[in-house]
């Protein structure tokens, strides 16, 4: 019985050990084409890329919130806000904060949210009204 097993064993031993190497790469971001990107590349994206990756990948929370976060920062300048909405940032963010429970999700999106409809410029009004248009969908 052995004997029969030994080749399945090694066989599986070395489809382990192949998916190990490739968790290990996703991980430290050097995803292949069509990956999700990494935290750190979300991080230096600007808010076109960061509105794609949110496209592409919003299944994968970690994304999401690692989006949410990167539009914080990109919306703490008042100018990158309307260009934000109009990019259709706030709907991308309730939709995932729809989909994700995990607080991460939660947390960096409410604060994506409340960075983009902040101000009192031209726009923050209409950008504060298409948030809550989302919050009673």
């Amino acid at each position: 019985c052995q004997r029969m097993m030994a080749p399945l064993v090694a066989e599986l031993r070395a489809e382990n050990e192949r998916l190990r190497s490739r968790v290990a790469a996703l991980e430290a971001g050097e995803a292949g084409e069509g990956a999700a990107p990494s935290d750190a590349a979300v991080q230096e994206m600007d808010l076109a890329a960061a509105m794609s990756a949110l496209r592409a990948h919003a299944s994968v929370p970690r994304v999401a919130a690692a989006v949410g976060d990167r539009l914080a920062d990109l919306c703490a300048d008042e100018r990158s806000r309307q260009a934000a909405a109009e990019a259709g940032a706030i709907e991308l963010v309730m939709a995932a904060l729809r989909t994700h429970s995990e607080e991460r999700v939660q947390c960096k999106g409410c604060a994506a949210l409340g960075t983009i409809c902040s101000g009192t410029e031209g726009g923050a009004e209409g950008r504060q009204q298409r948030a809550a248009a989302c919050c009673e969908r």
